[in-house]
């Protein structure tokens, strides 16, 4: 769905100043919405429909070029990204859906001490493909519990909601919105 965006978006960057380490190359395939960073050291990445081995593989290699390890998380079904599932809001702290991510994945962020916020059914569902705009300071659309709207609030998250119902009709969410492409050390 979204090949032929690959040059356009290399010259943007180009023209920016980013340098790009690696494009992917071959069958890869690889989107920014099933990627997430956990620390300075370790990253995860969603395999679905729109991410495969052959993209995983080469994103690992320049990651690990950097000393950085990537988990690798299987999305359920036909899910799209990870951040339909997965939302880092501190640097400790994320925002979960646990029925979208595997059990290990669960244990292997509680093994790196990041804790967790579990959404619930009576949450809109994307409030999970939110923005994290700085640690603990979050964008997300409309539609919080009150059981997660105070399970955030006792963590100190600072939640700014936007109306975005209209924009998620075209299937995409905050986090999809965006292209976070600069971001300070998470150390």
């Amino acid at each position: 769905m979204r090949h032929g965006e690959e040059l356009a978006v290399t010259r943007t960057l180009a023209k920016q100043g980013m340098p790009v380490l690696r494009t992917l190359h071959g069958t890869a395939m690889a989107e920014g919405g099933s990627f997430a960073w956990l620390n300075s050291r370790t990253a995860v990445i969603g395999r679905g429909i729109r991410i495969n081995d052959d993209g995983i593989s080469q994103i690992a290699e320049v990651l690990r070029y950097q000393g950085v390890e990537l988990l690798v998380v299987d999305l359920c079904g036909y899910d799209i990204h990870i951040d339909g599932h997965f939302l880092m809001i501190d640097v400790d702290l994320a925002l979960i859906w646990p029925r979208g991510l595997s059990f290990v994945f669960l244990e292997k962020l509680r093994q790196l001490g990041i804790r967790t916020i579990e959404m619930n059914e009576d949450d809109n569902p994307w409030i999970v493909n939110g923005l994290a705009i700085a640690p603990g300071r979050v964008i997300m659309p409309r539609g919080l519990s009150d059981r997660t709207r105070e399970a955030l609030s006792r963590n100190n998250v600072t939640v700014l909601e936007i109306d975005y119902d209209k924009v998620q009709l075209n299937g995409g969410g905050i986090h999809c919105s965006t292209s976070p492409l600069i971001r300070d050390s998470v150390d």
